[in-house]
C-alpha cells in the first residue's frame, strides 16, 4: 500500500470525526485522531503482511496477467518453441 493512501485514509477518519461532531456526539478530535490513526495503520500493515505471506497478491497478478493479450502471445510463443525444442 502507498503512503498516500494510508494519508488519504487518515484525512477521511479526520472528516468523519468531524461530521459526528456535527451531529452532537462528543468526540475530542484532537485526543482520538491520532491514535485511532495509529491503530488503523497498524492493522492496515498487519492485513498487508498476512496477505502477503498468504500469496494472496501473487495469485491476483498472476489471473491478471492471464487476462493480458500481450502476455497470452508470449506465452504462446514459448510454447512453440518449447515443441520445437522436444523434437530436436
Amino acid at each position: 500500500m502507498s503512503w498516500i493512501s494510508i494519508i488519504n485514509s487518515g484525512m477521511i477518519l479526520f472528516l468523519v470525526l468531524a461530521k459526528l461532531q456535527d451531529y452532537g456526539i462528543k468526540i475530542y478530535i484532537t485526543a482520538w485522531f491520532t491514535p485511532i490513526y495509529i491503530g488503523i495503520v497498524v492493522l492496515m500493515v498487519f492485513f498487508g503482511y498476512l496477505e502477503d505471506k498468504a500469496g494472496f497478491y501473487r495469485e491476483e497478478v498472476k489471473e491478471t496477467a492471464k487476462r493480458n493479450p500481450y502476455f497470452k502471445e508470449i506465452v504462446e510463443r514459448l510454447d512453440k518453441i518449447e515443441k520445437q525444442l522436444k523434437k530436436i
